[in-house]
């Protein structure tokens, strides 16, 4: 019964997922012209999210279906876990997920790469490294116990401070799109850190996973509606910083009106 869900549910993730970012590919004429940049982050964020889920939970059911023992593919004269095959390809793409979604961001509020976002880039190839050691037996059904907690600090910290820039500007900019996905990423990391850390001992715990699952389609059907689905209600882009020559000009208004100049105000930049 519970091998007949896990099948059910993974497949129709899948289904959704996929039928997403195909919607996304067929409509990007629908988005508005300064939003394009960043919709095209985001449908590239979820290609890999949904390409590297489907190695993943395509592996998984085919090690399911052969049996105990029988989950392993040979080559060479050399075996290799399914499972193991499968969690490798979702531990990349998620990360670069995370790459992707950072820089959506950065286009979305018109923020320059600094050193803090270009830190956030090392720790995701930090986790890509780790990722390619051989301490993570991929050629076995699990990674050691330690080593799963160590190669997930790097994408933890990531997610969290991807989770405070996005709020940070969603609530400077009142942009309700990357509120809302900012509030879907801390629900998918608080479900992700116990599984983690306990769910070798606490195995009921892998059940997290579904809504942590729930919280990435979620932001899936977000980024879809709000850029993708042609509405008006689809988010606006955060305003511009002013620059300098913007900050300046309520000064030379005063100038001119000191010296009996008629001036009228510059419009904003947004």
């Amino acid at each position: 019964m519970r091998k007949r869900f896990e099948l059910a549910f993974n497949v129709s993730y899948l289904a959704v997922i996929w039928g997403l970012v195909i919607a996304m590919r067929r409509h990007r004429d629908r988005v508005p012209q300064e939003q394009r940049a960043t919709a095209a982050r985001f449908e590239e964020a979820f290609t890999l999210l949904a390409t590297g889920d489907t190695a993943h939970l395509a592996l998984r059911a085919v090690s399911m279906a052969r049996g105990e023992d029988r989950g392993y593919l040979t080559w060479r004269g050399r075996r290799a876990s399914l499972i193991g095959l499968g969690e490798m390809a979702t531990s990349i793409t998620i990360t670069l997920f995370y790459v992707l979604s950072l820089d959506a961001w950065r286009l979305r509020f018109r923020r320059s790469w600094d050193g803090f976002t270009r830190s956030l880039l090392g720790l995701s190839f930090v986790r890509l490294i780790l990722l390619a050691t051989p301490f993570n037996n991929w050629d076995k059904d699990e990674t050691p116990e330690g080593y799963g907690v160590d190669r997930n600090v790097p994408l933890l910290a990531v997610g969290a401070s991807e989770i405070y820039l996005m709020r940070r500007e969603a609530a400077r900019t009142g942009d309700r799109t990357f509120r809302f996905l900012s509030d879907a990423m801390a629900a998918s990391f608080a479900c992700y850190l116990p599984v983690i850390l306990w769910a070798r001992r606490i195995p009921q715990l892998g059940l997290l996973m579904i809504p942590k699952t729930i919280a990435y389609l979620a932001m899936a059907f977000r980024v879809y509606r709000d850029f993708f689905s042609g509405t008006t209600e689809s988010a606006d882009p955060g305003p511009q910083r002013c620059d300098r020559a913007d900050s300046q000009a309520p000064d030379q208004i005063r100038r001119s009106h000191r010296d009996g100049e008629t001036a009228s105000a510059p419009s904003p930049s947004h």
